[in-house]
């Protein structure tokens, strides 16, 4: 298990990475060199987290533009200057919005970076991770927090995405959190936690995913706070999310992997 945390790169490091990937949009604070990289020896497959396949994934997505609070009143005040010079209103996902869950690869490499998850060696399941162990007070023999990206939306909100990793004497685990939150608008959460405990024989890698979001106006008429402090940061959103859970839980799944020899050559996790 090996992760690096570096400083934001330079602008024109990102310059490259936006001409390859053909994006204007790019996150104000970006990690390109941070990963967390978790490696099987016995059967080569690598479970990796980084934040340019995050970005790829996010251009590769379909999510619907989100609006901030005041574009519906700016529309309305220049609907007759729109119209009158045929502008173009552009529609894409400025809130860099991920379904990113990692990426992988066997022992014969990846084929695709972001191809299904679960085509060839992720399996629903309903296993579920070690609650017990996880809380349990044993020693922390390595922590990393690493953060991928951060954005200030223009000053509308923030959107960040982070991975944690904890190994302990019997299990690893790792978090890995995309958050939103649209000022005046919405929160979003995405979670994918994955976990490993030693002791499974043959060894067992289990991955949970959970998508949960709300408009401040559905949330609160859920019981949750209106929009203020609650949601100052991810933590303090997902306090909330989970309070008025199932409520705006879009996405809730949960996957094995078997690590095996001659398992499949490409296993990525988006």
């Amino acid at each position: 298990i090996t992760c690096a945390k570096a400083p934001i790169t330079a602008d024109a490091e990102v310059d490259v990475l936006k001409e390859r990937l053909g994006s204007l949009a790019w996150p104000e604070q970006f990690f390109g060199a941070n990963h967390l990289t978790l490696v099987h020896p016995e059967t080569g497959t690598r479970l990796t987290f980084e934040a340019e396949d995050a970005l790829r994934a996010w251009l590769s997505g379909s999510e619907a533009p989100v609006h901030v609070k005041t574009a519906g009143k700016w529309m309305q005040a220049h609907a007759q200057d729109v119209d009158t010079h045929k502008a173009k209103v552009l529609q894409y996902d400025w809130t860099f919005t991920t379904g990113y869950r990692g990426s992988g690869a066997g022992p014969a490499g990846p084929q695709s970076a972001h191809g299904s998850s679960g085509e060839l060696a992720w399996e629903a399941t309903d296993a579920q991770m070690d609650r017990g162990m996880l809380t349990a007070r044993d020693p922390i023999l390595m922590y990393a927090d690493i953060p991928l990206f951060e954005s200030e939306l223009e000053d509308n909100g923030v959107a960040s995405l982070s991975v944690k990793v904890r190994v302990m004497p019997r299990c690893w685990y790792a978090l890995l959190r995309f958050w939103l939150r649209v000022d005046g608008v919405l929160v979003r959460l995405r979670t994918t936690r994955v976990f490993c405990a030693f002791k499974d024989a043959p060894d067992v890698v289990l991955r949970e995913t959970t998508y949960q979001e709300g408009t401040f106006a559905a949330l609160a008429a859920a019981g949750a706070p209106r929009e203020g402090p609650s949601y100052a940061d991810a933590d303090a959103a997902g306090a909330v999310l989970a309070a008025v859970a199932p409520v705006g839980v879009t996405l809730y799944e949960r996957q094995a992997l078997q690590l095996k020899e001659g398992g499949a050559a490409d296993t990525s996790m988006r």
